[in-house]
């Protein structure tokens, strides 16, 4: 069996504010509530996600959905190789991210 095949990520600046405008809405529950703790989006660092990637073997990141113990989103970050495999071990993944809210930058296009 083939692995994933690369493809480019990229889109526009108007399609990612849009992924993230819906977002917003489901999260404050149509702006009824202020968005809590990590509810719209979060921040790893540089390093940490070179140092992911360097993983011996490492030819895409990928991502999962999580909930920490207080019901919070987090997401799990791993390196997977050429056949989508994860590569696990000791330090395989990251997590901790710095959640937004409060971490969120002012005046983004993505913030709304």
């Amino acid at each position: 069996m083939t692995g994933p095949q690369p493809r480019d990520h990229v889109i526009d600046l108007k399609a990612a504010a849009e992924l993230t405008a819906r977002h917003r809405g489901v999260a404050t529950v149509q702006g009824a509530r202020a968005a809590g703790e990590g509810d719209l989006g979060g921040l790893f660092t540089k390093e940490a996600v070179i140092k992911l990637l360097e993983r011996p073997g490492a030819r895409f990141l990928r991502f999962y959905y999580g909930r920490n113990a207080k019901g919070g989103r987090e997401l799990v970050l791993v390196a997977s190789d050429a056949e989508g495999n994860d590569l696990t071990g000791d330090n395989a993944a990251l997590d901790a991210h710095l959640p937004c809210p409060p971490w969120c930058p002012t005046g983004s296009t993505l913030r709304g």
